[in-house]
């Protein structure tokens, strides 16, 4: 059954207007559905509604709902910082971190970073992430799409953590604990952050900075793994051991 993305419905309601024009497209033009169509909405709210389309027109799509479903987040979130590597990868790494479950995603400027969005882009970045981000949920079944922050500066991510959370903070620093030490030991009911830096790697002094507001530090193992190897990998590593 195909699955659409509309942030804004309103399941209550038995008639449900799609009015993006990204999935109306899809709708009309790429998979030709007709009237009578078998579908699926989520929302913003982590709501599902089972449905039939009950009309087409040019300026939207009306949805019959019949079944709708709650999904409740019981678990505590995981969320990715991660500093963006070129050539477009960064959309990759929101693609396969969003369908193995993360909750959040934020673009990490640290002083290695290689791409940083200027704030005049970061608008149109961001539209563009939240696309990557609602299809990755939409193919993946999952009824949460993940929140993705503008880029923001490795020191204000370390001041807005949770202090009862646990902080991952992978680096090629000398350290003996492997992640999947830490995980292993890790209160499953915790909020769990990944941080993931660029190539080359985070500084010694924003090394010492994360562990001063409570970051541990590991390693991923004995090879050098690019940034967006890192970021999946990791993520992978935490939904498998932590939130299975």
């Amino acid at each position: 059954m195909y699955r659409f993305y509309c942030p804004d419905a309103d399941f209550s309601k038995t008639l449900v207007v799609i009015n993006d024009p990204h999935e109306i497209h899809h709708i009309k033009n790429v998979l030709r559905l007709k009237k009578g169509a078998l579908v699926q909405i989520f929302n913003a709210q982590s709501q599902q509604a089972d449905g039939i389309i009950e009309e087409i027109k040019e300026p939207a799509v009306y949805f019959h709902v019949q079944n709708v479903k709650q999904f409740s987040e019981v678990q505590s979130p995981v969320i990715l910082a991660c500093a963006p590597p070129k050539k477009g990868k960064f959309e990759f790494i929101i693609e396969k971190c969003t369908e193995l479950g993360v909750d959040a995603i934020i673009p990490l400027k640290t002083k290695r970073t290689e791409v940083v969005f200027s704030e005049d882009r970061m608008a149109g970045k961001l539209s563009r992430f939240e696309a990557v981000a609602a299809n990755a949920a939409k193919q993946s079944k999952r009824t949460k799409v993940p929140h993705i922050y503008p880029m923001t500066p490795l020191a204000q991510v370390l001041k807005t953590l949770d202090p009862e959370g646990i902080h991952l903070f992978p680096s090629l620093h000398n350290h003996s604990v492997h992640i999947s030490e830490v995980l292993l030991k890790a209160d499953k009911q915790k909020p769990i952050t990944v941080f993931i830096g660029p190539e080359g790697d985070f500084t010694p002094d924003e090394l010492e900075l994360a562990i001063k507001h409570g970051c541990v530090p590991v390693s991923l193992g004995n090879t050098v793994l690019k940034v967006e190897t890192a970021a999946i990998a990791t993520v992978a590593l935490v939904k498998f051991l932590c939130r299975s």
